[in-house]
């Protein structure tokens, strides 16, 4: 998804950085008018509420509590050097678990030095981010079972659940789960979850790894 932006550069330089992230970004400017989103960022508006386009405008639904995105990003570009603050939101949504938005200023290569201030705005779904079973594969030495039983467990899956949706036993679930503290390096499933939910790479698509 991309709407006007000021140079065809600009474009090219957040395609490639952005459109491999499974998170949703969005580009906007002091006045909320979106500059660019994310091929995620696209598919987040066309599924959710909370967020929406009004316009070229980019709005929170008016249920989604007191506290304002137009805030929030005015915040971020008044003290855009200041990297010390984090800006967060958490937008409620009905019978779901909220949207999770956080903002940082853009700060563009000297090449895109022309744009006006811009903030970098970040939701997360909590319900459809799932790591990718190629990346824990990866980065843990897991085999494909075992990553699929981590998958699960970052997710908030039940070991019960996990059994019924991957057609195990109960009794391989958990000796995957020994398997999985062992290679990982944790002694809880509280702690393997802790430190799944920490993977940095966790936004990036699965099939950058395949």
């Amino acid at each position: 998804m991309q709407l006007a932006l000021t140079s065809y550069a600009v474009a090219t330089y957040l395609d490639a950085a952005l459109n491999h992230m499974d998170i949703a970004v969005f580009l906007v400017d002091a006045e909320l008018r979106l500059l660019h989103a994310n091929a995620a960022a696209g598919a987040l508006l066309e599924r959710d509420t909370a967020l929406r386009l009004h316009g070229d405008t980019l709005l929170q639904d008016a249920g989604c509590g007191a506290k304002s995105l137009a805030q929030l990003v005015a915040a971020v570009l008044a003290s855009r050097h200041d990297t010390a603050h984090l800006h967060a939101l958490s937008l409620p949504r009905r019978n779901r678990q909220p949207l999770l938005l956080t903002v940082v200023p853009f700060l563009p290569p000297e090449e895109l030095a022309a744009l006006p201030a811009c903030a970098i705005v970040m939701a997360g779904d909590p319900e459809a981010h799932r790591l990718p079973r190629p990346l824990l594969m990866q980065l843990f030495g897991l085999t494909p079972a075992e990553a699929g039983v981590a998958q699960a467990l970052a997710h908030g899956e039940a070991l019960d659940d996990i059994a019924a949706a991957l057609d195990i036993s109960v009794h391989t679930v958990k000796t995957h789960l020994q398997k999985l503290f062992r290679k990982t390096g944790t002694r809880r499933q509280g702690e393997l979850v802790s430190m799944l939910h920490g993977v940095p790479a966790a936004s990036v698509r699965a099939q950058s790894f395949e």
